[in-house]
């Protein structure tokens, strides 16, 4: 069963190991600067790979602060 929410204390980022088991969702993101909706589609070490209306959005891990299932 995967995880339906990420959270991550703030001396500790987001890993994209963390994020594998939301590949191919739709996903609820929150970051410091605001939060975004979208399917997300890659993570590699150091950013996320989203497709929010139509557009490619990568985020850096480190601005992560969690990961919902939508």
């Amino acid at each position: 069963m995967s995880p339906t929410t990420i959270t991550v204390a703030a001396d500790q980022p987001i890993s994209s190991r963390l994020l594998r088991p939301l590949l191919g969702s739709s996903v609820t993101v929150r970051t410091a600067s605001g939060s975004l909706q979208g399917t997300l589609l890659s993570c590699v070490k150091g950013s996320a790979w989203f497709v929010v209306d139509d557009k490619d959005v990568v985020v850096p891990l480190d601005d992560i602060i969690s990961v919902r299932a939508a």
